[in-house]
């Protein structure tokens, strides 16, 4: 009997169960109209219920289920999901109900997220709440979403650990929040913790420098190095050490992190422990799938060789290899596996296993270019390294236009493309090239502060993307800068007015002449100076040519006419000043070839180097002097290490050499001092001329026919991106001919201000101390230069 009842029991259980079970299952359904029934229903009705803050046009605007339309269960709850981004509502459902006709109507029914009554934060007293506020982007009036709540926290959090705060904790008053719908983040603010030394340890292949360099904490230094410790920082670096081994054949190679604080808790040591394993070689190299080229021309082209260390560098440069060399045929679907197969014997070696799916050649079919409204077309096409209809594709030249895109230029912002269309089984593929223009006009009213030329005003106009034949058909096609643009050319006007020094200028450059690699410029100007002892004004203009072999190489060859008038001598001045007084004419042809791997900016963070040369013979063309004039500067950069900010320490050296041959008059010779040699006043090394009033020997610098100047520099970040530490040793001589006498040494430092309403310039200001001179040397301890544009 007890067994009956049990078994009674149980499938009463069963059933009841199955009942629950059933009735569950199918509650989803008939509110989802997921029932045959309903399946391609037409929708007499769509409501929304539970507004009361949100229009409901704006929720309407979300609902692709149209009213009359076929019911489709998967296009409600893409409905749903549109209406949930909405961010105002807790929770959307739908359900349906079945009218006597056989239509429904489709209700969705909404719970609103109350709305913020305020949001504040308290605790906080290293950063003001104005700045925490303006990362937590949740307003007073916003809805009370948690994600966005939460994502405000973070990035409070975030604001801490960029200025060193790495321990700071963050938290939302739930009650508060649920009781008077009112956010309040509360601080607790960390300390600013420093790391006092890192160590290494299990290290054998590799030195602690070498490790040093490839992580990103750094120790702390005075002034020049905050040095925080971030604990999510030491977890990039562990992950940076492995990939280092990695990259080097310690394949089996793994790193820990570990720190103490100081009692204080504000000092850190960090100790980074490796565990290196056995460094495997390539034992033999094994190529498949390949048709078009042979193994032997395969691994001529890869830099992976056997016996070499096993390295992802290697395989990652062996890939590209290969695809490279099928891109040069047009085969710029081929795609390359490189694995690694570990053997036993001999041990510690690899079997590489390169795998080839060739695909097929392809050609270029037709070149559409969007996104340019004002540029031509034919300017676009600059970018596009041999992508033009009827050619072959080839791979780098393909590799090298996507990235010109994507870099964008002076015209272009960042964010461009070049898409292939059709069919990947068609021979021709047209391409599709998308820009986004970028505004390549200003006009800028400002002044600059310089020891070397005192008080400057500045007024430029600028436009970039000129066009000198395209003139205004109406004022308002001027007006509203539709004309003179396009063309991709260069416009510079500039007038700088001042009290020791007035510089005017115009120039214009057509760096595609013909749309060829020849360019052509030309350049007019104004100058008006007061030196110590006579007033120099000068005005003429250069006009050249010139070409680019590739991205790095150019050369050019200009003419120079001018004008100098020597006026307002003082007695007491220098006989070389006196000789060229009142109107002296001067031409040159001049020759300069240029090499440049270094991006425009005031330090270049990927390094490179800038040479130039030029030649130039003074009265080629006539006028009242003949000398020859050479001159070449090189400057070189290194990037010493980047932190965790991403911001750069750069090393640089900068070389200048100088020399006349002949004669060359006063206002041609070379000077030196100020900006260019710090530690002395502008001018105020060389040799000094004779007095004309006297016949002995004065303090006017008429500058040398010889120049040798030699620099090196250390800039580093002090604080975020704005502001940069500099360390220096400024060196070189001035003679009136070829020698290394009289050579002088200088060494200082000094700060570097980037701030956005001061331009693109930054503000240097330098200290340094001459520790070898001449006598007649003029000495300037403080040296800087400002430039600030009016708002």
């Amino acid at each position: 009997m007890a067994l009956h009842a049990t078994r009674q029991f149980i499938g009463s259980l069963t059933l009841l169960l199955l009942l629950l079970f059933v009735g569950h299952a199918t509650g989803p359904m008939a509110a989802w109209g997921q029932a045959l029934d309903l399946k391609d229903r037409p929708v007499a009705d769509i409501r929304v219920l539970g507004l009361e803050q949100v229009k409901p046009q704006l929720v309407y605007n979300q609902i692709r289920t149209q009213k009359g339309g076929p019911y489709d269960v998967r296009a409600v709850k893409q409905d749903i999901v549109r209406i949930t981004h909405l961010n105002r509502f807790a929770k959307v459902d739908a359900r349906v109900e079945q009218q006597q006709d056989g239509s429904i109507i489709l209700t969705y029914q909404v719970v609103e997220l109350p709305l913020l009554s305020d949001v504040q934060v308290v605790g906080n007293k290293r950063l003001p709440d104005q700045q925490l506020l303006a990362r937590v982007r949740v307003r007073t009036g916003d809805p009370a979403h948690n994600f966005l709540i939460e994502r405000g926290r973070h990035q409070i959090v975030h604001a801490y650990e960029e200025e060193g705060y790495f321990d700071t904790t963050v938290t939302v008053d739930q009650q508060l929040l649920g009781e008077s719908r009112i956010v309040m983040y509360r601080v607790v603010e960390g300390v600013r913790q420093r790391i006092r030394a890192i160590y290494f340890e299990g290290n054998h292949a590799f030195s602690d420098k070498q490790l040093q360099a490839q992580i990103q904490s750094k120790t702390h230094t005075f002034l020049f190095r905050r040095g925080e410790f971030s604990k999510q920082r030491t977890l990039v670096d562990r992950d940076l050490l492995r990939d280092f081994y990695h990259q080097r054949g310690f394949l089996e190679a793994e790193a820990t992190r570990d720190f103490q604080v100081s009692p204080q808790g504000q000092d850190v040591i960090l100790t980074f422990t490796v565990h290196e394993g056995p460094q495997y070689l390539v034992d033999s190299i094994q190529i498949t799938r390949n048709s078009l080229f042979s193994d032997a021309a395969i691994l001529e082209a890869i830099p992976l060789r056997k016996g070499d260390v096993y390295s992802v560098n290697h395989t990652n440069a062996s890939e590209q290899a290969i695809k490279n060399l099928y891109g040069q045929m047009g085969y710029i679907g081929t795609t390359v596996r490189i694995d690694p197969v570990f053997l036993e014997s001999p041990a510690s070696h690899v079997k590489v296993q390169v795998s080839i799916q060739e695909g097929k050649p392809y050609w270029i079919g037709e070149v559409t270019i969007k996104g340019n409204h004002l540029t031509q077309d034919r300017v676009v096409k600059r970018l596009l390294h041999g992508i033009l209809p009827g050619r072959r594709f080839e791979g780098p030249q393909l590799t090298k236009t996507r990235k010109s895109l994507e870099q964008g230029s002076s015209l272009f912002d960042q964010g461009g493309s070049i898409t292939l269309l059709g069919d990947p089984n068609d021979t021709h593929r047209d391409v599709l090239i998308e820009v986004r223009e970028k505004n390549t006009g200003s006009l800028s009213f400002g002044a600059a502060v310089s020891s070397d030329a005192g008080v400057v005003g500045a007024v430029d106009l600028v436009q970039r993307n000129f066009d000198i034949m395209d003139t205004p058909e109406s004022l308002g096609d001027l007006l509203s800068g539709k004309a003179f643009r396009g063309a991709g050319q260069f416009m510079h006007t500039s007038l700088q007015p001042g009290r020791e020094s007035s510089r005017y200028s115009a120039s214009f450059r057509e760096p595609h002449l013909l749309d060829s690699n020849v360019f052509l410029d030309m350049k007019g100007f104004v100058f008006d100076i007061e030196r110590e002892k006579h007033d120099e004004e000068r005005a003429g203009g250069t006009f050249g040519f010139g070409q680019r072999f590739g991205d790095i190489w150019s050369a050019s060859i200009r003419t120079r006419f001018e004008l100098i008038d020597m006026t307002n001598i003082e007695s007491d001045a220098s006989v070389d000043i006196f000789e060229e007084n009142g109107e002296n004419q001067l031409s040159s042809l001049g020759l300069s070839i240029t090499r440049s791997t270094a991006n425009a900016t005031t330090i270049p963070p990927r390094g490179g180097s800038r040479l130039s040369f030029s030649a130039s013979r003074g009265g080629a063309l006539g006028g009242d002097y003949n000398f020859t004039k050479v001159s070449i500067q090189h400057k070189q950069f290194w990037t010493v290490e980047e932190d965790f900010f991403g911001r750069h320490t750069v090393a640089s050296m900068n070389m200048r050499v100088g020399y006349i041959a002949n004669r060359a008059p006063v206002f041609e010779r070379f000077y030196a001092g100020g900006r260019g040699f710090r530690g002395f006043e502008f001018r105020g090394i060389g040799p000094r001329g004779i007095r004309n009033d006297t016949g002995v020997i004065g303090d006017d610098p008429i500058g040398g026919d010889f120049l040798f100047l030699f620099g090196v520099e250390y800039n580093v970040p002090i604080y975020e991106k704005s502001l940069r530490g500099v360390m220096f040793i400024d060196t070189g001589t001035l003679n009136e001919e070829f020698n290394f006498s009289n050579y002088r040494v200088s060494v200082g430092g000094g700060i570097r201000l980037q701030v956005p309403f001061l331009g693109r310039a930054p503000f240097a200001l330098d200290l340094a101390i001459p520790i070898v001179r001449e006598p007649t040397d003029e000495k300037q301890i403080f040296s800087f230069d400002l430039s600030m544009p009016f708002q």
